[in-house]
């Protein structure tokens, strides 16, 4: 059933744990007709990695991309360091590559995407950079999208603005 409308969020990037959620609750293909997504090269290759540890799970999103659903972006490494240069050298150690790859999508752009993940590493970085309102958790989105549901801590509002209130607070104090 395609959505005949306007899409909920139209510059939503997905990190890994997400989409692995999404796939879990097998309803990828119905959030993606709802939701504008975009994934980074990384995290594409890091869900279809993670994929194999599940047993009833595969997940590849080239085929997705192939067919116009989703957009896979790849970005050059200068942008995640230079990200990393704008963090304190204690953040270097708990963003993983696909969330600087994402991260440094969302900074270098003037559009307003929204970046959805599971890892209090991004929501801390977003609170850090002072774009806090760019972080959105996946119980929001599929709460907006029609497709809510309970979900784990980790997907969760609360544990959004706990780590970018955390983040916030490092620049305080930085």
């Amino acid at each position: 059933m395609k959505n005949s409308g306007k899409k909920k969020y139209q510059f939503l990037l997905l990190d890994a744990g997400p989409i692995i959620e999404l796939f879990k609750l097998n309803i990828w293909d119905e959030f993606i007709d709802r939701c504008d997504v975009t994934v980074s090269k990384i995290v594409a290759n890091e869900a279809k990695y993670a994929s194999q540890e599940l047993q009833d799970i595969r997940i590849d999103l080239e085929p997705y991309q192939d067919k116009g659903l989703i957009q896979i972006l790849d970005t050059d490494s200068s942008l995640a360091k230079s990200l990393l240069n704008k963090l304190p050298e204690s953040y270097a150690d708990i963003v993983h590559d696909g969330e600087k790859q994402t991260l440094a999508i969302l900074v270098g752009s003037s559009e307003d995407w929204k970046v959805c993940a599971a890892d209090g590493a991004v929501f801390r970085v977003l609170g850090f950079l002072g774009k806090a309102e760019q972080g959105i958790s996946l119980e929001e989105v599929l709460s907006e999208a029609g497709l809510g549901r309970a979900l784990g801590w980790q997907f969760s509002k609360r544990f959004r603005e706990k780590y970018t209130n955390l983040g916030q607070i490092d620049y305080i104090q930085r």
